[in-house]
């Protein structure tokens, strides 16, 4: 019965607004030690999840390069070179597409 402490954690943890990522890497331990899981046994589980959704992970390492790009403009770079674009219809941009 012990073991289930964890969801106690997370409800308390995200009722006193802290942070979700903290809450429930606090939750996971406190539910491994419950369970009778070296502190070792717990890392090892989590670095096994961590390297089999590395895919995932870098998409958030992405987010911050494009935030700098649009920080420094390129939005604006964008609807200027769109701007220059005044000949460019739906037809001739679907045929460029298409080639």
């Amino acid at each position: 019965m012990l073991v289930l402490s964890g969801i106690v954690i997370i409800v308390a943890g995200f009722l006193l607004r802290f942070n979700p990522l903290l809450v429930v890497l606090v939750s996971a331990v406190a539910t491994g030690l419950a369970a009778g899981f070296e502190p070792l046994a717990i890392l090892a589980a989590f670095g096994k999840a961590f390297n089999d959704s590395r895919y995932v992970t870098v998409i958030y390492m992405l987010l911050p390069v494009i935030g700098l790009l649009e920080r420094h403009g390129l939005q604006e770079r964008a609807r200027a070179l769109i701007a220059s674009l005044r000949g460019a219809t739906a037809g001739r941009l679907l045929l460029a597409y298409l080639l």
